[in-house]
């Protein structure tokens, strides 16, 4: 039977009589475009010139570690040579133009002046390498970057989980904080409360720092597994946990620690954003090779798209609503002997647009 416009019409119009909520449209896969040297990692988003950094470490074995500028529509601008540093975690200061990377290999921060591609500082906890830095989350409005450094399990006073706390102005560690989780990973910022939200991938919680005193001491339950990172919404009061265990997005309150709802989503969820804009949920499942969108206003999940080989990070262009995804290739295996060709991977080592 067919269907005809003068229907549909008719079909909403009766809709918004009875107070039905119109349906939501899901979200579409844009371009994808190869990044050079490839070994994707995170993805910053400039809203200054609407341009996007990418951390991209080069094949495995190889010296070629940059940062990509690529503009909106992925066109290469220029590669940022971090080959003696390279970063893998990437934050990013708008206001002063300063991208703060990740160097995991030395235990450091590299900070860049994103304008120029110049090092501007290396940032070390003194003469010890052996931090396993992960994340980098930047306070604009303290001008302040927090990194989330990986230790062992709860109260291993031997590997202890910090969070390293950076002046922006100085560019040097100001103090390091001690955190209630064991395997800490991921991080997101309560600009007007003056907390960060770390996930705890082995002790699968999320604990609470009060930044003005330093203090650490409340850790919730997620009820999921290995919980890797987390976004916030400051609007609705909600944490939104991607858990690479169970393959799920946890939705917890901000307030009291509460979940509110759990969601499937897939394989590895590994990374999540939030667009208060259009209250949407984003997930790359690593393990799946999908990003799943899902409506923040009731939980449902409008689409998992497959992006590419292994989604990674996720970056949003808060103004034009379009969503940025690393994927990163299948690479060659850790014990592989030398000179074992890289596999090819075409949906591998890019970057993919999805479209609102």
């Amino acid at each position: 039977m067919s269907v005809t416009r003068t229907s549909l019409i008719a079909s909403a119009a009766v809709a918004l009589c009875l107070g039905l909520a119109a349906p939501v449209a899901a979200q579409s896969l844009g371009a994808t475009a190869k990044i050079e040297p490839g070994g994707l990692y995170e993805i910053a988003f400039n809203p200054a010139d609407s341009t996007l950094l990418v951390a991209a470490t080069g094949p495995r074995g190889e010296t070629r570690g940059s940062v990509a500028h690529l503009k909106a529509d992925l066109t290469p601008l220029a590669l940022i040579d971090v080959s003696k540093t390279p970063v893998y975690g990437l934050g990013f200061n708008a206001k002063t133009q300063v991208l703060y990377g990740t160097v995991t290999r030395t235990g450091s921060v590299l900070a860049l002046d994103a304008r120029t591609g110049k090092v501007i500082a290396e940032i070390k906890d003194g003469d010890d390498d052996s931090a396993h830095v992960r994340e980098v989350i930047v306070d604009e409005q303290r001008n302040k970057a927090y990194v989330t450094t990986v230790g062992g399990q709860a109260g291993d006073t031997s590997r202890p989980n910090l969070v390293w706390v950076i002046d922006g102005a100085t560019n040097t560690i100001e103090r390091k904080i001690k955190t209630p989780v064991g395997v800490l990973t991921g991080a997101a910022l309560d600009v007007a409360g003056n907390r960060l939200f770390v996930t705890g991938m082995g002790s699968q919680d999320i604990g609470v720092i009060d930044l003005a005193k330093g203090d650490a001491a409340v850790a919730w339950p997620t009820g999921s597994k290995e919980p890797a990172n987390v976004a916030y919404d400051a609007a609705g009061k909600r944490l939104f946990v991607a858990s690479q265990g169970s393959g799920d997005l946890t939705v917890m309150s901000s307030v009291d620690g509460k979940v509110i709802r759990q969601v499937a989503t897939g394989k590895g969820a590994l990374s999540v954003a939030y667009d208060g804009g259009l209250d949407r949920v984003y997930v790359a499942n690593r393990g799946e090779g999908t990003v799943t969108v899902v409506n923040g206003k009731d939980y449902a999940v409008l689409a998992n798209l497959a992006t590419g080989t292994m989604p990674q990070t996720i970056a949003i262009d808060r103004k034009t609503h379009l969503v940025y995804v690393t994927n990163k290739a299948k690479g060659l295996p850790r014990n592989a002997p030398a000179g074992t060709p890289v596999p090819e991977d075409p949906t591998g080592d890019t970057v993919t647009i999805i479209k609102p």
